[in-house]
């Protein structure tokens, strides 16, 4: 297996590169301790701050259809859909029991009922929704069925641009009256794959770097997201996208990953989440936080739905230079990789992080796989590695595992990109705010923190100390170039090592985040509940650049073999919340 494709360059990194990656990254740890230290413990779920700039959510454009919507079509579409993948949803609509146009209103009647005031996951929502419903509802009558995605609604991270009238803000209030002129490449994707862009999700604003207090889920124009299963954290900056499908507000959405930020939420809300390898999905205007990592990606309840809605999204982008290197991937039908004939083909490693961890390697390397299985069910759920129960199901399942030792491959850090991403914040907003093609009312980072600081109280209630820092970065254009280098040699020398067990794709928790400078894929696949707390538990598998259909592969024979669908007791969650609120 041979090392991931990087940037050109990437293998020549020098001494020097890597002495200023360490030098940036041990001064970006130590504003963190320090800043971290004043953050207040939380209980959850937590409340909107008192003052609030939250933008509230307009039914108006639906307030017709959804009084005419009644309660007993509503609970005939939700029995309907119960359970079923977007395959089976379009089995339904082709025999005619279900239209496009229920299923957005269905879906706008939850949003009504669960969503706003409460969980927060939705920032806004398109108010051409139903048109779009009904226009391919027409078409279908029609004798034209654009695919797999044809009516089927999907909601966007709110970083992602769409030039239809709605905002793109990534929650900051300075941007909160930006209309984009055009939609982001993915979002043609989708509607030329005949989706309905429902709306957009809350995030955690400015894709979790506003300020190390701002809890996950928070933005000053979406108020704070709540996690639908629970009094949990939500998680990662894509935080909304991942808790408005495992609320049954969308079937699928589009979060964004840097760093763990699609992965993490995902598991947190007990959803599948895919981070696809760098390049494989368009960049094009979304709102960035570290260009050199940013990865959009699908977010569903079932395996099958992210492969349908990652179908959609693969495709080459002429004009973003690192896309061109998926076209083996683009206009790739990944469903048909979901089956067991397909994961035997791929050769899981699972390692087992004894350096992390401190485990005694020498006893580790002479244990059966029996007693290595062991171990890792014994290790914490947060790290997002395989139990015994998975392990067995995969042997079972005629799946090659191979056991890795961390201490047999060379060190990486999951962190590393902390190093370097002031620079590429301040710089990536920059780029994009001033290029947009209709002007946006800030064109750079320190325009965007001095509005916020107009009125600190309700726009950064938790402050904006990642943004000040980024603004005031010292970090030059060189020192970054060079930090990058090092950080994506230091990736591609991990997988190049772990080249030599032949292995495709990997369980490595959430320490994949250490090679993100290479392009890893990587996705979450829901695996059960805490049994103290009740909380969802998940597992990480990634994989080198481009190893999305193998990764899926595996994911969806572990997903058939354990069957589990982890469903919130919305009402619950519901009471409790407006109990904080007082209602």
């Amino acid at each position: 297996m041979p090392a991931a494709t990087t940037a050109p360059g990437a293998a020549e990194a020098s001494d020097a590169d890597g002495e200023t990656l360490g030098q940036l990254y041990q001064a970006e740890k130590a504003f963190l301790s320090q800043a971290s230290s004043t953050c207040p413990q939380r209980s959850f779920p937590i409340p909107d701050p008192e003052a609030s700039a939250k933008r509230p959510l307009d039914f108006a454009p639906f307030s017709t259809a959804l009084l005419n919507f009644s309660p007993e079509l509503l609970a005939t579409v939700g029995a309907a859909i119960d359970g079923k993948s977007i395959p089976a949803i379009q089995t339904l609509m082709a025999e005619g029991g279900l239209s496009s146009e229920q299923l957005v209103l269905y879906y706008l009647a939850r949003i009504q009922q669960y969503d706003e005031g409460r969980l927060n996951t939705v920032m806004e929502l398109n108010p051409a929704a139903l048109t779009i419903a009904r226009e391919l509802d027409a078409e279908r009558a029609a004798g034209r069925v654009r695919g797999p995605l044809h009516g089927i609604p999907v909601l966007l991270k709110d970083n992602i641009a769409t030039g239809d009238g709605m905002h793109t803000t990534a929650g900051n209030y300075a941007l909160k009256d930006w209309q984009a002129d055009r939609d982001a490449f993915l979002v043609q994707q989708l509607r030329e794959a005949g989706a309905v862009i429902l709306g957009k999700n809350n995030l955690s604003e400015w894709a979790n770097y506003t300020d190390p207090c701002t809890p996950s889920g928070f933005s000053a124009l979406g108020g704070q997201t709540r996690n639908p299963h629970g009094a949990y954290d939500t998680l990662g900056s894509s935080s909304g996208s991942a808790a408005s499908v495992a609320a049954g507000l969308t079937p699928v959405s589009v979060g964004s990953e840097t760093a763990g930020s699609l992965v993490q939420p995902a598991r947190a809300n007990g959803v599948v989440g895919m981070r696809p390898s760098k390049g494989l999905v368009s960049g094009d205007y979304i709102i960035p936080l570290e260009p050199s990592l940013d990865t959009a990606g699908p977010m569903g309840r079932s395996v099958t739905d992210v492969a349908v809605l990652l179908t959609a999204l693969a495709a080459v982008d002429p004009n973003e230079p690192t896309s061109t290197e998926g076209a083996e991937l683009a206009g790739t039908d990944f469903t048909q990789y979901l089956s067991l004939d397909e994961a035997r083909k791929v050769r899981v490693g699972v390692i087992i992080p004894d350096r992390t961890l401190g485990l005694p390697p020498e006893e580790l390397a002479a244990a059966p796989p029996e007693g290595l299985a062991e171990l890792l069910g014994l290790l914490p759920p947060e790290l997002l590695l395989p139990n015994a129960q998975v392990l067995d199901l995969l042997k079972g399942q005629g799946i090659e595992v191979v056991f890795i030792l961390e201490s047999k491959l060379p060190v990486i850090v999951p962190d590393l990109h902390v190093a370097f991403m002031n620079f590429g914040f301040r710089e990536g907003v920059g780029s994009l705010l001033s290029g947009a093609g209709k002007p946006a009312p800030i064109s750079s980072l320190a325009e965007a923190a001095a509005v916020v600081n107009e009125d600190k109280a309700s726009r950064a209630p938790y402050g904006q100390r990642y943004v000040e820092n980024s603004v005031a970065t010292t970090i030059t254009a060189e020192q970054y170039a060079a930090a990058l280098r090092a950080a994506e040699q230091s990736g591609d020398e991990w997988l190049a090592a772990l080249g030599a067990y032949n292995v495709d794709v990997f369980m490595f928790g959430y320490f994949y985040t250490g090679i993100g400078p290479t392009g890893v894929a990587a996705m979450n696949l829901p695996t059960g509940r805490k049994a103290d707390t009740g909380e969802p538990t998940g597992l990480v598998i990634a994989g080198p650049r481009f190893s999305d259909a193998q990764l899926l592969a595996v994911a969806y024979a572990i997903e058939q073999g354990l069957n589990v669908r982890l469903v919130p007791d919305l009402e619950t969650t519901i009471n409790a919340i407006d109990t904080m609120n007082g209602r």
